[in-house]
Formats: structure tokens, sequence, C-alpha cells
């Protein structure tokens, strides 16, 4: 009987024994898996989930397959120039509705991407120069521009591109020549916008998070539009962009010179002759003073005041004396007086602001 017993305690030790083992191992793993889990979720959270505003974006981007695999993740990281040439592809094919292929050497040093290579042999991408692309190397914002329009123009190009946003950034002086009329362009269909008090900073770089929402809008602006994507802010032609431009170098090139009195330049002016030579190099002719050249053009209000608008000023309200060129962000250029010089001065406080009569477009 005792032998029994001994024999049944052994076995019930054994089985609390083998219990005790299971349920150690089963919490050591469930532990395991739920700090494994942990861990991930920091990753995820820290690398892999876009930004709150890009999160529907980017995941319908992923849906239409517009995001190469090598950008979907680090959305908050600088997308680089490769990059951004991997994914304006995939907008092509998708606008295209087909797959481009080529077979063709880089024409780069630096780089085998066909991706690359397609780009370049669009029109999309160019080199950095000495046969170098420079892939690697975080892309701006005015470079994005860019590329995106000659995708666009590449993809559809029989869509009208002559008309163009004439909105003028604060910062409109820093945007390169070249890209001007790729920012204006989009600005005007609403795929690009400033990044707040009216600036563009077109030389920061863009995340990857903000390239693919980019490029989602601009899918979504082609894929809705008929035979062409409406300039749905401020529309001007290419003729009035190409006269901005000149009248922008033409305004630096008189910057600093002393007011002369009846002076028409080039060592001087007086505040008409500074407008009566500018728009003639322009190939508009002016009256000489500045109370008949209030006379011309068209009439603008204040409030719609756009770059190379004539500003007229009057001390009483009602006989001109005064005459600026509006140069945006509330400002205009002028030749103010004896001893001072052609400079910008703001139209929305002070002397100028009290004295502002009326303002008018001659192109």
């Amino acid at each position: 009987m005792k032998q029994l017993m001994r024999k049944i305690c052994s076995k019930n030790s054994l089985v609390f024994m083998f219990i005790i083992i299971a349920i150690t191992i089963i919490t050591n793993i469930t532990y395991a898996d739920s700090a494994l889990q942990a861990n991930y979720q920091v990753s995820l959270n820290k690398e892999d989930i876009p930004s709150e505003w890009a999160k529907e974006e980017i995941y319908k981007a992923k849906q239409l397959y517009l995001i190469p695999e090598k950008i979907q993740g680090e959305y908050g990281k600088n997308i680089t120039r490769e990059e951004f040439s991997e994914a304006v592809i995939k907008l092509y094919e998708a606008l295209k509705a087909e797959k481009y292929t080529l077979e063709t050497e880089s024409p780069f040093i630096d780089t085998q991407n066909p991706e690359v290579i397609k780009a370049n042999r669009l029109g999309i991408v160019k080199g950095v120069g000495e046969g170098k692309f420079a892939p690697d190397e975080a892309i701006t914002r005015q470079d994005i521009s860019v590329m995106m329009y000659r995708t666009l123009k590449a993809a559809k190009p029989g869509y009208d591109y002559s008309i163009i946003s004439n909105h003028v950034f604060g910062d409109q002086n820093i945007i390169s020549p070249w890209a001007r009329e790729a920012v204006a362009y989009l600005y005007g269909i609403e795929v690009i916008n400033g990044v707040g008090g009216n600036m563009f900073n077109p030389l920061d770089n863009t995340s990857r998070e903000e390239a693919i929402v980019l490029i989602k809008r601009m899918y979504d602006k082609a894929i809705a539009s008929g035979n062409s994507i409406i300039v749905s802010r401020e529309g001007t032609s290419r003729r009035e962009l190409a006269m901005k431009m000149k009248l922008e170098e033409l305004i630096a090139q008189e910057m600093g010179k002393p007011y002369q009195w009846g002076g028409t330049g080039p060592k001087g002016y007086d505040c008409s002759g500074l407008v009566y030579s500018i728009y003639g190099k322009l190939g508009i002719a002016l009256p000489r003073t500045a109370s008949a050249q209030s006379k011309v053009g068209t009439y603008v209000p204040k409030e719609s005041l756009a770059y190379g608008d004539l500003v007229f000023f009057a001390r009483d309200g009602k006989n001109v004396h005064h005459v600026g060129i509006y140069v945006g962000n509330g400002e205009f250029v002028h030749s103010p007086q004896t001893g001072d010089v052609v400079k910008k001065t703001t139209l929305l406080s002070g002397y100028y602001q009290k004295c502002y009569y009326t303002a008018k477009r001659v192109f």
C-alpha cells in the first residue's frame, strides 16, 4: 500500500512539474511576442507610418501602384533625385496606361538605374554636369515642380499649356528662371501650394510623403480632366509670363540707382521716368508723366494687384503726383525723391498707404 501511494505521489509530482514548466514556457513566449510586437510598433511608428495629413493619399497612391517600393517607408526622409525619377516614371506610365520600355545605355557615369535613363530619354530629368546625375542628392521643391511638369507634358502632349498662374510668391526672385513656368502652371492647377506666408521656398528639400502626395494630386487632376487641365488660380498666358520675367530682370538692373528729376536713365530716374524707361524696353509705349500714365491701361482694384501693375499716388486724393511698379507681397518699386534711390516700399502702411490713389494694368 505504501509503495502504491509513493507511485501515485511520484506521478502527481511529475504532472505538477510538467504543468509548471509549461506555464513558464508559455509565459515567456507570450512575453517575448509582446516585446517583439511592441518593438515592431515603435519602429513602425518612427519610420514607416506617414503623417496624418498624408495617410489617405499615400494609401490610395499605393492602390494605384504610383509608389516605387523603395520609398514605401521612412516617409519623413528627404526624397532623392533617383527616387523621384522612379516615381515620375510610375506617374508617366499610369497616365499613358502602358509600360515604357527602353533599351539604351545610361548617359550618366554615376547611375545605371533604368528608371533614371527612361526619365532622361523622355526629357523629364537632366544631369548636373560632367556626365553626372547625382542620384543620391536630395531634390528641391523647384526641381520637383519642373520634373512633374515635364512628366505631364510627356504623357499628355495634347493638353493646352498656354495658360498658367500669374501668382507672385514673396520669394519669387529666388525661384530659378528655368523653373518659374513649371511652378506657375502647377500652382495654377492646384497641384502645388506655398509653404505659408505667400512663400514657396524653392530651394528647400521635399520629404517622401510630400512627393507622393504631389504625384497623387497630379494623377487625379489628369484623370479627371478632358482635353486639358483647367487652370483654376489666377490664369495668365505664357506671353504675359514672359513679359513679367523680363520685367523682373529690368527692375533688378535699376535697383539702387539715384533719383534724378526729369531722368529717364540709364544713370538716374524720377518716378515716371523709371516706369517710362522700363516699359519702353518691354515694347510698351507709355506717356512720360505720372499723371498721363494713370490715364492708360485697365483699372485694377487694390486687392487684385499683380506683378507689373502700375500704382499711383495722390496727396490730395485727386491729382496724381507719383507712380511705381507693383512687385508683389504688398510692395512696389519706385524712384521716390531727391537724395533717394530706386527701391522697394510697402503699400500696406505709412505715407504710401495714405496717398494710394489707383492702379492700372498695361499688359
